[in-house]
């Protein structure tokens, strides 16, 4: 017999005596925990206004050891002042930054005002971040003497040049991800000699734009296509993770890193499709690598690992990718953008 659903209701007046918690009495170490596990855009906006205590705590530096400036892009930079509550949180920590992670809205100026409060950063992310350039890049090396760790995701205005000279400033560098969206530069892809047609010229010719597009990539990539290659091979001698995703490297270029990199023990080749590695170079690598990704094998990551925040950004590149943008979801954020972060 079904039991009446009045019976099971809950009494509304006894919901909140069961449901409420005072988070003030949560021991400090547990609260250092919780924040630890949130961004610092969660932090800045929600967190911190908890209680008293939690905002006492979220004004602690060691909080802020740890920057994950992750953001959706288009809503946070609409709603936020993303430079200047990277700041903040850089100010925070009084120097003590270890870990931080810039999406999107990175600039040079933004990224001298951390290396030029922080000289312990051990690990560094810059993903999305076009107004981040070699010259600013190439001009903080000289302060992250403790890097172990960087990833650069698809910043498209970083080339090879500043991977020589954090090579050479960053003698603890143990990992190093390099993400690149291959681009054609602008004046390249509507240059008239691979076009031929001026603009706004009339013409009776059938131009096709993607095989004029791909015959100029072609020579893109002849001339440059193992530079990043022999920056890493020529100065980053303490390597035991590379990832170099969608890379242009030849066989030279990766020949050179094996050469030169004797400590590897990952590397990840995914979509570098100008190797091929059927041969020598492939057993090599075999031989070498303890966790060696091909350029053919999947992107794809089980489902299990959507519970992990970094896992979910460091592997899909954007929120059309499968199931990306349900990270936040399945994470279980609850945040209310509503309100204006406080300092």
């Amino acid at each position: 017999m079904v039991r009446s659903s009045k019976r099971n209701r809950l009494n509304s007046a006894e919901l909140p005596n069961r449901t409420r918690r005072n988070w003030s009495e949560l021991p400090e170490e547990f609260t250092f925990q919780v924040l630890s596990r949130l961004g610092a855009i969660d932090v800045l906006t929600s967190a911190q206004k908890v209680c008293t205590q939690w905002r006492r705590i979220c004004k602690h530096p060691m909080v802020w050891r740890t920057i994950d400036m992750t953001n959706d892009h288009f809503f946070h930079e609409v709603h936020y002042d993303l430079d200047k509550m990277c700041r903040h949180a850089v100010d925070r920590s009084f120097g003590r930054v270890e870990d931080i992670n810039v999406e999107y809205f990175g600039t040079d100026e933004l990224l001298k005002y951390i290396t030029d409060s922080s000289s312990g950063i051990k690990r560094l992310r810059l993903a999305h971040c076009p107004r981040i350039t070699d010259k600013g890049l190439t001009e903080v090396a000289p302060k992250l003497p403790l890097l172990e760790d960087l990833d650069i995701t698809s910043c498209k205005n970083i080339s090879h040049e500043p991977l020589k000279v954090i090579g050479s400033s960053c003698p603890l560098l143990k990992s190093f991800k390099l993400d690149t969206w291959f681009k054609l530069p602008e004046d390249e892809v509507y240059d008239n000699t691979v076009f031929n047609i001026e603009e706004g010229e009339d013409t009776d010719v059938d131009v096709d734009v993607n095989a004029n597009a791909v015959a100029v990539a072609e020579v893109v990539m002849d001339a440059d296509a193992d530079a990043d290659a022999l920056a890493i091979a020529g100065s980053m001698h303490g390597l035991h993770h590379l990832q170099l995703f969608r890379n242009e490297l030849t066989n030279d270029g990766l020949s050179e890193i094996l050469d030169h990199c004797p400590h590897l023990e990952s590397l990840d080749l995914r979509y570098c499709y100008n190797l091929n590695l059927k041969g020598d170079l492939g057993i090599k690598c075999a031989e070498r690598i303890k966790r060696l990704q091909l350029p053919d094998n999947s992107t794809d990551i089980p489902k299990t690992d959507l519970l992990k925040k970094d896992t979910v950004w460091f592997t899909y590149r954007s929120a059309d990718d499968v199931e990306g943008y349900m990270a936040d979801v399945i994470i279980g954020k609850t945040i209310n953008f509503t309100d204006d972060y406080e300092w």
